[in-house]
Order: structure tokens, then C-alpha cells, then sequence
């Protein structure tokens, strides 16, 4: 009973959308030769009769295109579950510059509704991802529309025939009319009804290459990000370096002159008043361990002397040993890594780790290095509240942007209630 209901719903399903497939590739060429049709009737000449459809199908073109193909992707995305984004160029505001005229990424004009108004039609026009959809239009009826199409007509044919005898005509006059019609109506419906889960699937991979983004749009895309992450990372190592002057600063260096001061007085006094002397070297003593001190953690915080000594899986064990919540690492990595990789790794690994401290208010924490075909990847697991996201205060926005200068990848899945599990990867070779 279970088969019979996932095969009932799954050609209801394929019925659905290939009637929906075929409304949407048949809208704008049905549009066309209604026009046709009726500019024939109008005129009774054929040349009057193409350049009033031309003067259809360009605005057509151009107004219904992009929704058309949105649609399109929705329902890709809605049936198969992978999403088709699109390619098209981010809008440029319309700003009203010093003269008073108004530019909106194209041209100049007078006028501010003017100006939205050549945006809209110059975005359609000049785009080449509108180029793609208008071409994706243009062929879907042909690659999409008769696939989809194909078994809606046999069954068509199969029930027309059954209602209407001696429509599907029969090898042989005689006694055999009869049983041949049912046979050929049978045939006809079960091939349309086999056919009907598979008829619309062609409408996924033409979409994915007319209404995806183009390999030079990918490319561009590409080299954009890394341009952007390398800028980032370059702002954070100037953020970083102006950290550490000033923790220097603040810090190792005041103390520093002041053991300097107190030596100077230590050394006046030591003739005249030993047991103060003695007292002022004391505190320097003390103040000397200090500055040490942040001398050792600074250099932590620079680079921690047990990833350079051990490697990042040690290093990312201290850190579970020094955190206030339960942690446990599991690593299947056994080589060393670059040692930029290294140092991005455990960075990212102690930002997360900080965040499940302060954020999640959860119990345990487990954090798992795994080798991945594209490298190394960390995911570090809480069993808190859950709702992280980047931009909620956690820092994640950040560490995304550092990620990127590695070509690495940030991944959440935090659902409200928990658990929260975000993991970091960055290509990589083992060295």
C-alpha cells in the first residue's frame, strides 16, 4: 500500500509540473503567435504582420524575462532541492550628483524617474545574464516544453481515442479494428503515464546552464572574493600590529621604565639607607616578573609556542585543557601542516571556542580535525541554546572574512534549542 502511494504521488507530482513547465515555456512563444494571428488579420500582409510581432516580442523580451526565469529557478530549487542562483549585475542607486542631473550606473539625466527608467530597460539590456535568460527563453519551448510535454500528449491521445472510436486508425480493416485501437490506447496512456516522473526533469540541467551563472561570471566572482580577502586580511594583521604596539606600549614597556626609575633610586639610596634600598629591589623584582609575564602572553597571543613546538593538534588540546567548559578533541590528522594553515586554524578554533563559553551556555564542547578532500576541516560542537548566526555579536562575521583569504569556508548549523555545530575549512597539503 505504501508503493502504491509513493508511485501515485509521484506521478501526480510529474503530472503538476509538467503542466506547469509547459505554461511557463509556452507563455511568451503563445503570447507571439496570438500576436501573429491577430496582426494578420489586422493588416492581411506578412511584412506588416512581422514588424508589428517585433514590436511585441522586444518589449516582451524585456518585461518578462526575468520574472519568467525567477520563476523558473524557484521551482527548481522548490522541487529538486538545489538552488540555481543567478548572475545578474548588483543595481547601482540612482544618486543625484553636485550639477543636479541624476546618475544611475549608465548615464546622466535630468530627471530622477527618468533615470530609474533607463536603469531598468539598460540593466535588461546590457546584462549578460539577461542575455542567457532571454536565450533560455528562447529555446526552453523546444528543450523543456516537449519533454514536459511528451507524455501529457500521449495520455492525451490515449483517453481521446478510448472516448472517441476509430480516432487512432488500425493496421487492418476487419475483426481485429476494434482490438487494436484499445491496444494502441493502452500503450499510448502507459507510456505517457511511465514518462510522466521523468518528463520535466530535462527543465534542471537546462536551467542550471542557461539560468546559472556563466563560468566567466563564476571566475569574476572568484577573483573578487580573493581580492576582497586578501584587503581584509590585510586590515586585520594592521589591526593586529597596532594591537600589539599598544599592549607593548601599555604594558611590558611601562613596566620596563619603571624598573629603570626604581634601579636609579635603589642605586642613590644604597649607601644611605640599605633596608630601603633593599626594599626598592624587591619591587623591581616583582615588577620585572610582571612585565615578564605579559611578555609570555602577548607572545601567546602572537603565536602560541606549543603550535610551533607540537603542531596544531596539540596546540588545540592545551586550549580544550584551558577551557572553563568540558572539552574533548578527536583528530584523525597525523602531519603537520603549513604553518600559516596551522596558525588560521588554531586561531579560528580558539574563536569558536570562545563563543560556545560566552554565547551557548552549554555543558560540553567537542571539537573534531578531520582531513578532508579539499583539506582540513574543525568543527567545533556545543550542546547549548543554539541561534548563532554571523553579525549576532559572536564574532563569526569576522572570522568568516579571515577564512577568506585562505579560501576557506565557514559553515553553520545552529537550529534554535541546539545543538550549534560551526565548521571551519581551509585547502590545504600536508607538509
Amino acid at each position: 500500500m505504501h508503493r502504491l502511494l509513493v508511485v501515485a504521488r509521484s506521478l501526480a507530482e510529474g503530472l503538476v509540473r509538467s503542466l506547469v513547465l509547459l505554461a511557463l515555456t509556452g507563455l511568451v512563444p503563445g503570447l507571439w503567435a496570438a500576436a501573429a494571428f491577430y496582426f494578420l488579420h489586422l493588416t492581411g500582409s506578412a511584412i506588416g504582420t512581422f514588424w508589428c510581432v517585433f514590436g511585441v516580442a522586444v518589449p516582451t523580451l524585456v518585461v518578462a524575462t526575468r520574472p519568467l526565469c525567477r520563476a523558473v529557478r524557484s521551482l527548481v530549487q522548490r522541487w529538486t532541492g538545489t538552488p540555481i542562483p543567478d548572475a545578474y549585475r548588483p543595481l547601482v542607486p540612482v544618486t543625484r550628483m553636485a550639477t543636479g542631473y541624476w546618475w544611475n550606473g549608465y548615464d546622466y539625466q535630468r530627471f530622477r524617474w527618468i533615470s530609474l527608467l533607463h536603469r531598468w530597460i539598460l540593466t535588461r539590456v546590457r546584462d549578460p545574464a539577461s542575455w542567457r535568460d532571454m536565450l533560455w527563453i528562447l529555446t526552453a519551448p523546444f528543450t523543456v516544453g516537449v519533454p514536459a510535454a511528451t507524455p501529457l500528449a500521449l495520455i492525451a491521445a490515449g483517453a481521446a481515442a478510448a472516448v472517441t472510436p476509430g480516432l487512432l486508425p488500425s493496421p487492418a480493416p476487419g475483426a481485429f479494428t476494434v482490438t487494436a485501437t484499445a491496444t494502441a490506447t493502452v500503450l499510448s496512456m502507459a507510456l505517457g503515464t511511465a514518462l510522466l516522473p521523468a518528463g520535466w526533469r530535462l527543465a534542471v540541467p537546462v536551467a542550471r546552464r542557461f539560468l546559472g551563472p556563466s563560468a566567466l561570471a563564476l571566475f569574476a566572482t572568484r577573483i573578487e572574493s580573493l581580492v576582497q580577502g586578501r584587503a581584509d586580511l590585510t586590515q586585520a594583521q594592521e589591526a593586529e600590529l597596532r594591537r600589539i604596539e599598544r599592549d607593548l606600549h601599555d604594558g611590558a614597556q611601562a613596566r620596563l621604565v619603571s624598573i629603570g626609575l626604581t634601579l636609579s633610586a635603589a642605586e642613590r639610596l644604597v649607601d644611605t639607607d640599605p633596608e630601603e634600598a633593599k626594599a626598592l629591589l624587591r619591587q623591581t623584582r616583582a615588577t620585572s616578573l610582571a612585565a615578564l609575564r605579559e611578555l609570555r602572553e602577548l607572545a601567546q597571543g602572537i603565536v602560541p609556542p606549543v603550535l610551533v613546538e607540537r603542531g596544531l593538534v596539540d596546540a588545540i588540546r592545551a586550549l580544550a585543557l584551558d577551557s572553563p567548559v568540558r572539552a574533548v578533541v578527536r583528530s584523525t590528522l597525523d602531519h603537520r601542516l603549513e604553518t600559516p594553515i596551522e596558525s588560521s586554524l588554531y586561531f579560528a578554533t580558539a574563536e569558536l571556542v570562545t563563543n560556545a563559553v560566552k554565547h551557548s551556555h552549554g555543558s560540553a564542547i567537542d571539537i573534531t580535525i578531520d582531513r578532508t578532500r579539499r583539506g582540513v576541516a574543525i568543527a567545533v560542537t556545543d550542546d547549548g541554546h543554539g541561534g548563532a548566526r554571523p553579525g549576532a555579536g559572536s564574532g563569526l562575521a569576522g572570522l568568516e572574512t579571515r577564512l577568506n583569504a585562505f579560501d576557506g569556508d565557514l559553515r553553520i548549523d545552529s537550529p534554535p534549542g541546539g545543538p550549534t555545530r560551526v565548521t571551519v575549512e581551509v585547502p590545504c597539503a600536508s607538509s
